[in-house]
């Protein structure tokens, strides 16, 4: 009794202690994800702040080159208003004078690279221009109501900005009077189409805005930014741009900034609404966030401001966020599996002590038990039995003590009772083990009904004797427990049914899965091979500028030729033109094929060719950047398995790279080396650059996707990721070291094609 009351008195302490632990490891559970949103946002700022000092340095490197571009054009007008030619012509106006003008300015524009030139009398009528040959021409347009020519023919040097009403493109005006003595007869205006900057800057990483002193977009990466107000302007302010036909009509619009928080006096985060129009003509608005860096530019009166997208440093938050939650999580959950387990063990081991304790209880057990049970000695006679059995009679069964079993229990047939009973008899001589018999049949007894049992007799092998355990039970129970065990057995099949289903659903979708993920990589190749020819685009440029210059020079030389009756020459400078338009062609050609689509197709090809076309595609950006291109001797005839473009597209990324590498430590000798070596069954190709080599670090995880030792913003570490994997879809490989010398070397091997030809044939 006192042993109860303890137990019941140590339960609810017990249970009070189990919630005030578990109410503990939750308390400590928020407190560990309030540690980890602290820490992002620690980490969020640190991250900010070395993207705002990156972007520092990008945007005064934006604001030079813009500046230094621009102001090698400022002085221009005032060369042009020196010429005699141009005072001539304001004079005179003779056609012949003009005509010969125009030819200059055009001459002059072509090797200054400027966009337009000309010339505007004291009525502000333009009489000669660079563009006079084209649509837009300015020849013959009046432009006395730009404050450029008003200031010039106030005698000073006039500077504007605005969207031309003739060639609708935005530029900065440089003007200057024309002297004749100390009257003023006209003015020399110079135009710069900012355009060419925005080409510049159009692939980085980042946005900018160009911004006029109204607070408009005047230049900006983004095309739908342009003529948009980043502040505020009253309604005089407006009429006054709209008078002096600056943007030509365009509708002034603020731009969507939703949020705005400044971070110090150049510096703020923005939050940006971008309109983005669905194939279903639905528009959605996304809002994106960038970090603001602006500074003004003297020379021109502007500030020009770089937007940094935050959205990297965002899901690389959430990321380490989910990563450091998801870890608590699991500590939490393993400490709860090992508390469950502790508590398993502790039943166990009550269970265990149960168990010996009720040993000693087993016979009360037996007299208490709900089946019938009787207890026959050697020849099946009864010896004992237990309350169950006559409580199942309803009736005192002591006399049938001594009596034959064949007394109390009757089988379901006569038939079914002799062949039971002769194997009864078989158990007194058998000496296998114990024996087991169960069959069905009646209790019967006196004037009782018959019940229906079904009866199990087994052998006891007890140290002395022989003697039999039989034991009752009724049937009604077990057809009750043979329904439910049947409704049971119903039930996991339908369960079994429909787990497999979900099986077969799960199946599918991982498929799915299988497959997207190999558009995924398709995607990743695509995305690594037009990121190379994003940053080839200059190279690009010049390429194919010079010959599109060589090709007008031509041209105008071949016109003149044709009114001289001069056929021959004509017919020379023809045929230069179509060399050179072959030559574009080539170019343009190369890189179409370098930048299709497509999964690696194993087939013969030429090393040697491979290579030609990659060193094609990267000597211009290696002449720009002064690196020697070095191919040594080696068989041109080596012939390999491998798919061509992918194959270009690996040693340009390899190029690419030795390139950065170069450019990045500045050595005294700036060479890239690649080299071919063949053994009977493999083609090796080596790229050796001049660089520091590679770190210990980076050659652990050189070949990791998003792995890079280049400065932030500068590549996504990608490049050698897809390069390994287009090599090991070829049948080859792709391995990377330190040279004795000094700087890094990259080996690509492929199979050789004679080889498994070879092998082909003796298979």
């Amino acid at each position: 009794m006192n042993g109860k009351i303890n137990i019941n008195i140590l339960l609810p302490i017990l249970n009070i202690i189990r919630k005030r632990l578990i109410l503990f490891f939750f308390f400590i559970f928020l407190l560990a994800l309030l540690a980890i949103w602290k820490g992002g946002d620690a980490l969020r700022a640190q991250q900010v702040k070395n993207l705002r000092m990156s972007t520092h340095e990008q945007l005064d490197q934006l604001a030079n080159v813009l500046e230094g571009a621009i102001a090698k054009y400022q002085n221009m007008p005032t060369l042009l208003a020196s010429n005699d030619r141009v005072k001539k012509a304001l004079r005179n106006s003779t056609p012949e004078d003009i005509k010969q003008l125009d030819r200059e300015l055009e001459q002059i524009n072509r090797i200054t690279e400027a966009s337009d030139s000309y010339i505007i009398n004291a009525d502000g009528l333009t009489i000669a221009a660079s563009n006079y040959q084209k649509n837009t021409s300015f020849v013959g347009n009046n432009f006395s109501f730009r404050p450029y020519f008003q200031d010039a023919m106030q005698g000073k040097a006039g500077r504007y900005y605005a969207l031309g009403t003739t060639s609708k493109r935005r530029g900065y005006y440089f003007s200057y009077p024309v002297y004749d003595g100390k009257k003023i007869i006209g003015v020399t205006v110079v135009k710069v189409d900012l355009t060419q900057f925005e080409k510049r800057f159009n692939n980085q990483s980042y946005e900018f805005l160009l911004i006029d002193p109204d607070g408009i977009v005047f230049s900006s990466s983004r095309s739908d930014w342009l003529y948009h107000l980043l502040g505020e302007l009253s309604h005089q302010e407006l009429q006054r741009i709209a008078q002096s036909q600056r943007y030509n009509g365009k509708e002034i619009q603020k731009l969507a900034i939703v949020y705005s928080k400044p971070l110090d006096e150049k510096t703020r985060i923005v939050d940006i609404l971008d309109n983005v129009i669905r194939p279903n003509h639905k528009t959605l608005l996304y809002r994106h966030t960038y970090l603001q860096v602006t500074r003004p530019i003297q020379l021109l009166n502007f500030q020009v401001s770089i937007l940094a997208p935050l959205k990297t440093i965002n899901e690389e938050i959430a990321l380490w966020r989910a990563i450091f939650a998801g870890g608590v999580t699991i500590t939490v959950l393993l400490f709860g599996l090992a508390m469950l387990r502790t508590r398993m063990l502790r039943e166990r081991f009550d269970a265990n002590e149960m168990t010996r304790h009720n040993q000693a209880y087993i016979r009360e057990v037996i007299q208490n038990t709900q089946a019938g049970l009787v207890t026959l000695d050697a020849a099946h006679r009864i010896e004992s039995f237990n309350p169950a059995i006559e409580n199942l009679m309803g009736q005192p069964l002591s006399p049938l003590v001594g009596e034959p079993l064949s007394v109390l229990f009757k089988p379901l047939d006569e038939a079914v009772e002799e062949t039971q009973q002769g194997q009864v008899v078989s158990l007194d001589t058998d000496g296998l083990g114990a024996k087991v018999i169960t069959m069905e049949g009646a209790l019967c007894y006196s004037q009782s009904q018959p019940i229906a049992v079904e009866m199990t007799l087994s052998e006891m092998q007890l140290p002395n004797r022989r003697s039999y355990l039989v034991t009752f039970h009724d049937m009604t129970e077990r057809k009750r427990y043979e329904q439910e065990i049947t409704q049971a057995r119903n039930a996991l099949e339908e369960r079994v049914r429909e787990r497999t289903f979900e099986l077969e659903n799960a199946n599918t979708l991982l498929r799915q899965e299988i497959e997207e993920h190999k558009g995924t990589q398709r995607e990743l190749i695509q995305t690594a091979k037009l990121a190379v020819l994003g940053q080839l685009s200059a190279g690009i440029n010049h390429e194919l500028n010079q010959p599109l210059t060589a090709i007008r020079a031509f041209a105008d030389n071949g016109l003149k030729f044709l009114d001289r009756e001069n056929y021959q020459q004509a017919y020379a400078n023809l045929q230069h033109i179509s060399q050179l338009g072959h030559h574009m062609g080539d170019i343009i050609a190369r890189f179409k094929v370098f930048a299709r689509k497509g999964d690696v197709q194993p087939a013969p090809i030429a090393v040697f060719t491979a290579i030609k076309g990659a060193l094609h595609i990267m000597e211009t950006r290696y002449k720009e950047v002064g690196i020697e291109l070095l191919l040594t001797d080696g068989d041109e005839g080596l012939i390999v398995n491998g798919d061509m473009v992918f194959l270009e597209q690996v040693l340009v990324n390899l190029l690419a790279n030795a390139a950065d590498a170069i450019l990045e430590n500045d050595p005294a000798i700036k060479r890239v080396i690649i080299q071919q070596m063949a053994s009977e069954k493999e083609v090796s190709i080596y790229i050796k650059d001049s660089g520091d080599g590679l770190s210990e670090d980076a050659i652990k995880h050189l070949f990791e996707p998003f792995f890079t030792s280049k400065p932030s913003g500068a590549g996504l570490g990608l490049g050698l990721s897809i390069s390994q994997r287009i090599v090991e879809a070829m049948g080859g490989q792709i391995l990377a070291k330190n040279q004795a010398e000094g700087g890094a070397e990259f080996c690509v091997t492929l199979p050789r094609y004679q080889a498994s030809l070879n092998r082909k044939g003796e298979s």
